[in-house]
């Protein structure tokens, strides 16, 4: 059954390993029924982290889906638990959603609010490759303006009649880079990832783009 939502968002967070589960149950403690926890890879540089050696960290990966009208609530709790409004301590955003179907058979038609989307001067660049062209991506990106970005890592499965998806074939490990960027320079990142992997060739990649609506403890790119 369909019903209209003042407003949904899908919120993110990004924390070092560990702190995904404990955000996870802050929200359940919050009132929060369902959630998502990936692991990924940081690689934001830090001059101490290269000192020691270590040029990525490992990452818990949280999201979910959650009324507009709660979610300044559910951020204070968030930055108060995690302190990220703290340089290093993690970031989190939010991103709007048009429509959500639930598990417990629920669909909700979401009307929400506009929050300065296009003013917030952040977008979200989702580029899905084949295994080893990660610091292809990275690269590019960097060359373009871009600071860092996370790693998520997938599996494509299915039946020889589903092993495709935009004609890129999902059957290998796959990586997924988010990278977070300003809005003036999601272009220029896009087209670096672009020329690098020759995305238009079919089988090499796949990159989407989404709005914004909200963050916190984003990189400045000032150690």
């Amino acid at each position: 059954m369909d019903s209209l939502n003042k407003g949904l968002v899908l919120f993110w967070s990004i924390m070092d390993f560990g702190k995904g589960t404990k955000l996870f149950r802050l929200y359940r403690e919050a009132g929060g029924k369902g959630g998502t926890i990936i692991l990924g890879r940081g690689t934001v540089k830090s001059e101490l982290l290269n000192i020691l050696g270590i040029t990525d960290t490992r990452k818990e990966i949280f999201f979910t889906i959650i009324d507009q009208e709660s979610e300044d609530a559910f951020y204070e709790k968030v930055i108060k638990r995690f302190h990220l409004d703290k340089p290093h301590h993690g970031i989190a955003f939010s991103m709007p959603v048009k429509y959500c179907s639930a598990i417990d058979g629920t669909e909700k038609i979401s009307s929400p609010e506009e929050k300065g989307v296009n003013n917030l001067g952040y977008e979200a660049i989702f580029v899905v490759v084949n295994k080893g062209s990660m610091d292809e991506v990275l690269e590019a990106a960097k060359s373009a303006g871009s600071t860092g970005g996370t790693i998520l890592h997938g599996r494509g499965s299915g039946t020889k009649e589903k092993e495709t998806l935009f004609n890129i074939e999902i059957e290998p490990e796959k990586e997924i880079v988010l990278i977070l960027s300003k809005a003036d320079k999601t272009q220029a990142i896009v087209d670096a990832i672009k020329d690098r992997l020759d995305i238009e060739k079919p089988g090499a990649g796949i990159i989407f783009v989404m709005d914004v609506s909200r963050t916190v403890g984003l990189y400045q790119g000032v150690e």
